[in-house]
């Protein structure tokens, strides 16, 4: 699910924590931006740059930097009900799928305070006074006028990620991230993977901002765009 500390999931998983493996990290980024090339050279890449046991996932796998047909969205960031039978099979298989599950309120405004351009969305006409509720405002009028899948997928409701076929069967909640992650890390025989708050990645634009400077009209639109995201949350 986009904006929800997924790339800090993965590269816990793909090379481990700590400074000294960012640039590893960066390495296997910067595969996906070698179009066309062989898969299979793309993956001799990922499998020199990995740790011990890894599993990589979203977008460090070589397998997914395909768009969407559905949605023009790249596939790791798409809905696993819009995925091609065979990718989701051999992706996803008989694994239990997880997903990080966040606040839409605080998701929004991280996007907002990320202003990372074709991730997320710029709002360049509020970035400069930190005008977080101007933004998520407009961000769900473009929403509900059509642009469902804009910024790769981001405003895409986090229900929609749990819809079957290949759905999130597993919610972990972001209010308790990093200890929740490391749990179900734990649980599901992956005890040297483990997140330390150094580790996260964070947005940095506007700190003083949060879903408090929401208005009413712009909190009922969230609400409406997110309804569902909410009743997971419940």
């Amino acid at each position: 699910v986009p904006f929800n500390f997924g790339h800090t999931i993965e590269k816990i998983a793909a090379v481990g924590g700590g400074m000294m493996n960012l640039p590893k990290y960066a390495m296997m980024q910067s595969l996906e931006s070698m179009k066309g090339a062989p898969e299979t050279v793309l993956w001799d890449s990922v499998n020199a740059l990995k740790r011990p046991g890894a599993e990589i996932w979203g977008h460090l796998n070589p397998d997914l930097n395909v768009k969407s047909e559905v949605t023009g969205c790249p596939m790791y960031f798409t809905p696993g009900k819009h995925w091609p039978a065979d990718l989701a099979q051999a992706y996803f298989g008989n694994k239990t799928i997880f997903g990080m599950l966040r606040d839409p309120y605080e998701r929004l405004v991280a996007m907002f305070r990320g202003n990372l351009g074709a991730y997320g969305g710029s709002y360049p006409e509020f970035f400069p006074t930190c005008d977080v509720n101007g933004a998520v405002k407009k961000m769900m009028k473009d929403y509900l006028a059509g642009d469902v899948y804009a910024g790769e997928c981001t405003f895409v409701p986090q229900a929609e990620y749990f819809d079957a076929p290949f759905g999130i069967t597993l919610a972990v909640d972001n209010r308790r991230f990093p200890d929740s992650m490391n749990e179900v890390f734990a649980k599901h025989g992956y005890s040297d993977f483990k997140i330390a708050k150094d580790d996260i990645f964070h947005v940095t634009g506007c700190p003083n901002v949060w879903a408090g400077d929401l208005d009413c009209e712009t909190k009922a639109l969230v609400r409406q765009v997110y309804a569902r995201d909410f009743e997971l949350l419940c």
